[in-house]
């Protein structure tokens, strides 16, 4: 996320079934995935879908339109707050914030009243569908698909109509580590904001883990909420331990580095005892990680620490000598 985004590189005409060959996709700005190319090819061998070709969405009719709303009910009470706050950080820059569903659909929308015309002209409108299948390369649709992060500048989408429109976006993760929705900014001025990308990108992921943790203390309320390490990317890396020191909880970020499935947490594994059983380096780091944050939930108190984490205190002070962390 340091360096700056690469050079653009000319885009080469391309007509349907055909991904230009001297095409340089851009990499997500998130983890350096080649999210833009892999949508690029599958709307040319997937989709069968002409870049030239206009485009219509579907929208949802007002009674499907609340059936949707009400299936994310949870969802939109997270997220229309950090939404707000969002567009208040960028609405000088011309960017409008979207909220999509898990199926691209548009929950919410923050837009100024200058650029009603052009949400009206590309259908960027609540009840819209903006997958990708039906769209073509798109911030909500393609972060989606691709399960990360995606930046999309001045003629990365791929049907022409949306050439000057530049888009960032970032999947929301619930509880359960699912995808929830999308959280999306967008413009319709080409390439200007491109020297704020990092920023913006930065921006836009720390609001899609907010509306996350939100989503996951509120679902495991009761219960301890242990770091397995910092945040990066749109996922934080948490879980959720009960009184014995089982995982209850795993946010996606804590299942990819664990290698945790739906069966496996329902299973209760013992936090410690999984950490314990691998040698390599990250998962160390990730014991520190819950062993400090089992101390700063008790203000030091070993003894309750112990108790939160499922072992003996004689046991947490030898974890504490073989992790050099003071007590």
């Amino acid at each position: 996320m340091k360096d700056s985004p690469p050079e653009r590189k000319p885009l080469l005409p391309r007509s349907k079934g055909d991904v230009p060959s001297g095409y340089k996709a851009r990499a997500a700005l998130s983890n350096g995935m080649p999210a833009v190319e892999h949508s690029w090819q599958r709307c040319a061998s997937a989709y069968h879908m002409d870049p030239a070709q206009g485009w219509t969405p579907d929208i949802l009719s007002g009674a499907e339109f609340r059936h949707i709303s009400g299936r994310s009910a949870v969802f939109l009470k997270s997220a229309m707050g950090e939404m707000h706050h969002l567009f208040e950080l960028v609405q000088g820059m011309g960017l409008m914030v979207l909220l999509a569903d898990p199926t691209a659909t548009i929950l919410a929308r923050c837009v100024d009243e200058t650029h009603l015309s052009v949400c009206r002209r590309l259908h960027l409108r609540k009840g819209a569908i903006w997958s990708e299948a039906s769209a073509g390369t798109n911030g909500v649709g393609t972060c989606m698909q691709e399960k990360c992060p995606v930046f999309l500048g001045q003629g990365d989408h791929w049907r022409f109509c949306f050439s000057l429109l530049a888009s960032y976006a970032v999947p929301v993760f619930d509880a359960q580590g699912h995808i929830a929705g999308a959280l999306n900014m967008a413009a319709m001025s080409g390439d200007t904001t491109r020297p704020y990308a990092n920023l913006l990108m930065e921006t836009l992921k720390l609001s899609g883990r907010r509306i996350e943790e939100d989503l996951f203390r509120n679902r495991y309320a009761g219960e301890k909420i242990l770091a397995l390490g910092p945040a990066e990317g749109c996922s934080s890396l948490f879980v959720a331990v009960n009184e014995g020191g089982e995982v209850t909880g795993a946010t996606h970020a804590a299942r990819m580095l664990m290698g945790w499935t739906d069966d496996m947490i329902h299973e209760r594994p013992n936090l410690l005892t999984e950490l314990e059983t691998s040698t390599e380096i990250s998962f160390k780091r990730a014991e520190k990680c819950v062993v400090r944050s089992a101390l700063a939930a008790t203000q030091g108190n070993v003894s309750a620490a112990a108790r939160g984490l499922g072992i003996s205190r004689a046991t947490l002070y030898r974890k504490l000598k073989a992790l050099n962390i003071e007590s």
